[in-house]
């Protein structure tokens, strides 16, 4: 095997990605080495590489491997059971995704049972690559699976890109479907945004039976794409370009009244403030789509008299990237997945282009093949 391992790397915020050789690691007992299939771009790497992150809660600084939407190819196991976290053997060849590494013994682990807000977290993308285990992130030809982190075997009717666009975009939307609590007959819902994670909650709210789903976003394409994977109604940002015409544009959409559930899934700079304004008596807003620092104003009387539900939604579990998968697995013949990705696939020293396409809206959901 190699020694070393060609990689992206982001070594200044804003400049061009530089592929360099990084030292190839030895797994330790638990943790697995991957060789990785395919990485799909998510909307964090791009604010990331952009210096969105810097000066918010989690710390980043270069030299980083972005990439945490991926599928890899088992290379090494460490010392230990080959079993993924579902209790299915594992050996080398099966393709995997993972999660980033809980501690599994801190109180948000293991009291309050909320591991994806554990106080010690390792979050590969996130650490300096000239440390162990250097392949951090899945921009790169190999990839280091944590000793407990969740790993999961890949089904074989599950396509390599589909579970890559599962393991962030997918279980993601998982969470925060999770966190809404009950949606059914009764409710009319707004997505806001129409980018991978909206697109991906559009065909899960879908499956709800929902009185009315109402999708906030743009460009028209990707609007298309969501009326056709079930949206009732598509409001463009385009034609409604300031926070009193699409807040017009929902109350019209639902017959004049302010709807029930808003999910924040765009990080747009006014969606939080025009999402409350979109809620009515009652109503449950679940925040997930804004990592980046940001202020917004809103009336927190609305929020008191309304008896509104705030709720935050942060990445997800081992479960969420289960149930991701499996439902787009399930739903193959309901929705065209491959509908998210373009027909161009980018090599390593393409990802700067790869990221760029993205943040232009020139592609929904990028694919990677180092």
């Amino acid at each position: 095997m190699n020694e070393t391992s060609r990689a992206a790397v982001v070594a200044a915020y804003h400049q061009p990605f530089e592929v360099k050789n990084v030292p190839l690691p030895a797994p330790e007992p638990g943790a697995i080495l991957v060789r990785i299939e395919c990485a799909t771009v998510c909307g964090s790497d791009v604010h990331i590489w952009q210096g969105g992150l810097e000066g918010g809660a989690v710390p980043v600084r270069p030299p980083l491997i972005l990439g945490h939407e991926m599928v890899g190819r088992i290379v090494e196991f460490g010392d230990g059971p080959h079993l993924d976290s579902a209790g299915t053997e594992l050996a080398v060849g099966d393709r995997i995704v993972w999660t980033h590494e809980s501690c599994g013994h801190c109180d948000m682990c293991s009291v309050s049972g909320h591991p994806e807000m554990c106080r010690n977290r390792r979050v590969g993308m996130l650490r300096d690559c000239r440390e162990f285990p250097y392949v951090t992130g899945s921009f790169a030809e190999h990839g280091y699976v944590w000793p407990r982190a969740d790993r999961l075997r890949v089904p074989d009717d599950v396509k390599t890109e589909w579970a890559s666009a599962a393991s962030c975009a997918g279980r993601t939307v998982v969470n925060s479907i999770e966190r809404a609590g009950v949606l059914d007959y009764r409710h009319t819902v707004v997505v806001q945004g129409s980018g991978p994670l909206g697109l991906f909650a559009t065909a899960m709210l879908s499956r709800h039976g929902l009185r009315r789903l109402i999708v906030v976003g743009g460009p028209e394409q990707r609007l298309e794409l969501a009326r056709r994977w079930g949206a009732d109604v598509t409001i463009s940002v385009d034609q409604h370009s300031t926070p009193e015409a699409r807040l017009a544009a929902v109350l019209e959409a639902n017959d004049g009244k302010e709807v029930d559930v808003v999910f924040e899934l765009a990080g747009a700079p006014t969606a939080f403030t025009e999402g409350v304004g979109m809620l009515g008596k009652a109503g449950r807003y679940v925040v997930t789509g804004t990592l980046t620092p940001t202020e917004q104003s809103v009336r927190v009387n609305r929020i008191v008299d309304r008896q509104l539900s705030i709720l935050g939604a942060y990445s997800g579990v081992g479960d969420s990237y289960w149930k991701a998968m499996e439902f787009m697995r399930l739903n193959a013949k309901n929705f065209a997945w491959d509908d998210l990705f373009g027909e161009r696939r980018y090599s390593l020293d393409e990802v700067g282009e790869a990221m760029a396409r993205m943040r232009s809206f020139e592609e929904i959901k990028p694919v990677i093949v180092p």
